[in-house]
């Protein structure tokens, strides 16, 4: 009878008579009760989203400092970048607290718009002058910054032998939202809201079993694991692990987001900190933004038409972006010339072959400009991963070794594959 019943549904289906049913999508502008906003899952505790999120600083260079603690109880994590090419963690609390989060490091102007976007706390060990000096013109986000090392537990010490003192600081989420009323912070809950979210994935996506995310001294690899459905963490060739859970960094989603980094000018030796670097992100517009779940990926974009309102995500066709429901990293881009570059690691990359008469240079980046890496002659055979804006170059892998190289698709015999198809590998600006 079971069977029958299944046979006569898929008739129905077939015929027309029987419409599929519609993705359910939760957000982006409400939620059902007791769904936290970032994540799209329940709370065992409604309560818990009557607060505002909690938006810590964590530390990723260098090296020493990770594992991290703390990070796999995020909602959501921003990884940015620092001077000198490496990056830094903004982690968002909501929806659960934990008791040991850090290293605690210092801010930078970015968490300044994160933490409006979010209507967040803001937590932080320390500033350079420069964003000092900024933080005390910006009254929204001075009320609800807790600075500073003490007291304990909100924010502890935690020595260790050859680790410099930088590095020691850690924190309680609980204990810093008690802090943060004890000084006297805007704790005043406001509406989190921006993300859709889906059980069910948007049709078509780039199937991918992985996306390599290239700042220009740090490479971040997240892995698809088909069986748990989620991506997991590597970090300049090695797993990354959260100390306090003692499992592999993992997310339901990343998002890599591509927005304008404002670099700001010299002003006194050490003024800006280390490398007297630092950017502004205004995140007003709208930008490129690549979600990946589910083992597919999928362009879109983000947009935010004034300061007090959140981001919001888009597919090309206008309508909402869902996140699968579960935590979310991003990886935070600048669109600069060479700012960073995508890998995708395709399902089915397509291969194609050298052509012409000799050899021909395979370069880091798309255009004679970039350096040689090594050179290809005719016949040589490599994978296609993506593109230029301009679909003039693109980006391949060397199977034999898996070396990631750029040659100009005149160079080439596609094979009949249609290069636009590829997913586009640089930031929008490069031509």
């Amino acid at each position: 009878m079971l069977y029958r019943l299944i046979f006569i549904v898929l008739a129905l289906l077939l015929s027309g008579t029987v419409r599929a049913v519609e993705p359910i999508i939760i957000g982006p502008n409400a939620y059902p009760a007791g769904i936290n906003p970032l994540t799209g899952l329940p709370v065992d505790d409604p309560e818990t989203l009557n607060r505002r999120p909690l938006l810590v600083k964590v530390s990723d260079y260098p090296p020493l400092v990770r594992p991290q603690s703390g990070l796999m109880d995020a909602d959501i994590v921003w990884e940015h970048l620092l001077s000198g090419g490496v990056t830094r963690f903004s982690a968002i609390y909501l929806g659960r607290d934990t008791p040991h989060v850090g290293p605690i490091r210092s801010g930078r102007l970015v968490d300044f718009e994160l933490t409006r976007i979010y209507r967040a706390l803001f937590v932080y060990s320390g500033m350079a002058q420069g964003t000092i000096d900024v933080l005390r013109g910006d009254r929204l986000v001075s009320s609800r910054a807790i600075g500073g090392v003490d007291p304990c537990p909100a924010l502890c010490r935690f020595p260790r032998e050859g680790v410099a003192l930088e590095h020691t600081l850690f924190g309680d989420t609980a204990a810093l939202r008690e802090l943060a009323v004890a000084r006297g912070r805007d704790v005043t809950p406001e509406p989190v809201y921006g993300m859709a979210f889906s059980d069910q994935p948007p049709a078509d996506g780039l199937p991918v079993a992985g996306v390599r995310v290239q700042y220009r001294e740090t490479e971040i690899v997240w892995t698809y694991d088909a069986d748990a459905g989620r991506w997991l963490r590597s970090q300049d060739g090695e797993p990354h692990f959260d100390a306090l859970h003692e499992t592999q960094i993992s997310a339901a989603n990343v998002l890599v987001v591509e927005e304008e980094h404002t670099v700001q000018p010299v002003v006194a030796d050490g003024y800006w900190g280390p490398g007297n670097f630092a950017f502004s992100v205004n995140f007003i517009g709208s930008g490129r933004a690549v979600l990946c779940r589910d083992g597919r990926c999928y362009e879109g974009e983000w947009r935010r038409a004034a300061r007090s309102e959140p981001l919001q995500y888009v597919l090309p066709d206008g309508s909402a972006l869902p996140f699968k429901p579960g935590n979310t990293f991003v990886n935070l881009m600048p669109r600069w010339i060479d700012g960073y570059q995508l890998v995708f690691e395709l399902a089915q990359a397509p291969r194609v072959t050298v052509v012409g008469s000799g050899g021909v240079n395979m370069r880091v980046g798309p255009g004679d400009a970039y350096r040689e890496l090594d050179v290809a002659y005719p016949g040589d055979v490599f994978e296609a991963l993506g593109r230029n804006r301009a679909t003039d170059w693109l980006q391949l892998r060397r199977p034999e070794d898996a070396t990631v190289i750029w040659m100009p698709v005149s160079a080439l015999d596609l094979a009949g594959l249609d290069a636009a198809r590829l997913p586009l590998a640089r930031p929008t600006n490069e031509r």
